[in-house]
């Protein structure tokens, strides 16, 4: 009815079990999750495609656990979009995650709202506790999580993992860019690393990071910088901020300014693209 040929399904109440600290709990409630999402799929295979929950707190048992997903047939993985600050991506212990999701071809997703306890952010697990300043700067997890696996190197040495940010919007992304590379050339720091690759930190973001939006405008006036084929719209259906059931009006004014090649690429082609769906 509003002209969506295929979805990638994410959680809705999944998203806030990630505030829970019982991380064996956490496992088996994202185990749940995944056996029904692959059945719920299964009814229209060509239609629905599923991402996975993870818990990777236990890293060998989520890496056991996204291979298992891939087997079920859903397409994509969902990690914390932050995790707790003594577990943060940079850290060298997440080098076999991002081997295995590169390996078994699933891009990881950072969404909005899947914070780990001691990350600063929605501990209690209750979108209706936030206030609205935390709300408008909802994106600063996802920049920082982002910023550490480009600035460690992680994207240097395994160069087909995708990385996702969904429903974080886009247009943050310009100036996020600029600080990128800003940061690493006029602010270096002793020790800090130092890619081998003659590459800046935003061509790392171009080649390896994604990001989802639903009615950023500001985003798709700066697709250039940030990057066509960096941008994937999602309607967020059935959710009440969702775009159902005018999305196709929706985009034509907020694309009315790009070419038929770059709405091709932002409605469908680049998440065709990433997730192995031609």
């Amino acid at each position: 009815a509003d002209g969506i040929d295929m979805a990638l399904l994410y959680p809705s109440q999944g998203l806030l079990l990630y505030a829970h600290p019982d991380s064996e709990l956490l496992t088996a409630m994202c185990k749940a999750y995944n056996d029904w999402l692959a059945e719920f799929c299964g009814a229209f295979p060509d239609r629905l495609k599923g991402i996975a929950m993870l818990d990777i707190d236990n890293i060998p048992s989520g890496i056991r656990e996204m291979e298992r997903c891939a087997k079920l047939g859903l397409m994509g993985a969902m990690i914390s979009v932050y995790p707790a600050e003594q577990k943060a991506y940079d850290r060298p212990e997440y080098e076999p995650l991002w081997a295995a999701a590169q390996d078994l071809g699933l891009p990881l997703s950072l969404h909005l709202a899947t914070n780990r306890p001691g990350s600063g952010y929605i501990d209690e697990g209750d979108l209706e506790t936030i206030d609205y300043p935390a709300l408008v700067n909802v994106d600063h997890w996802v920049r920082m999580s982002l910023a550490r696996l480009i600035l460690s190197g992680v994207f240097e040495r395994y160069p087909k993992l995708q990385v996702g940010s969904i429903e974080q919007e886009a247009s943050w992304a310009s100036h996020f860019l600029e600080r990128l590379d800003f940061t690493y050339t006029q602010r270096p720091r002793h020790g800090g690393h130092r890619f081998k690759e003659d590459l800046l930190p935003s061509d790392y973001f171009h080649r390896n990071v994604f990001l989802s939006f639903q009615e950023d405008a500001l985003g798709i006036r700066d697709r250039h910088y940030i990057g066509v084929e960096n941008l994937l719209w999602g309607s967020d259906y059935p959710h009440p901020e969702c775009t159902f059931p005018r999305s196709q009006q929706i985009l034509s004014e907020i694309l009315a300014d790009c070419t038929e090649v770059e709405k091709a690429k932002i409605v469908g082609g680049n998440t065709a693209r990433i997730y192995h769906l031609e």
